[in-house]
């Protein structure tokens, strides 16, 4: 009978446990920023280089991407690098949707959008 009191306990604390790591999660999402991002147009290189886009579409210094219809800022997955990320940009160039996103450790990715799972502006 012991042992099944035993067994009773330590569940119930791995549960305990497991659901303090869960909630705990959502307190180390990073707010959503002000600014640092771009929206309503494509970016152009010098965008890139003031660091309000993660990427410039098009090679002769024009901005030639057109904008997806999609909230920006907001948080995204990147399933490429199994991360979460703050979404700052996504454009439509050369036929391809391309998502440019920063990690919460300030890497900065790109990708298609079908490698992004969009995830809102709320945080988890």
């Amino acid at each position: 009978m012991a042992k099944a009191t035993e067994f009773k306990t330590i569940r119930a604390l791995a549960v305990a446990l497991s659901a303090a790591l869960l909630f705990s999660g959502a307190a180390k999402w990073p707010a959503l920023p002000n600014s640092g991002f771009l929206i309503g147009r494509g970016a152009a290189p010098e965008d890139v280089d003031n660091g309000t886009a993660i990427f410039a579409a098009g090679h002769d210094g024009s901005s030639d991407g057109k904008p997806l219809d999609i909230e920006i800022p907001q948080y995204g997955y990147f399933r490429e690098q199994d991360k979460y990320v703050i979404i700052l940009q996504a454009e439509k160039y050369d036929g391809q949707s391309i998502i440019g996103a920063e990690t919460f450790d300030g890497e900065k990715v790109v990708g298609l959008i079908d490698e992004f799972e969009l995830l809102g502006v709320h945080a988890r």
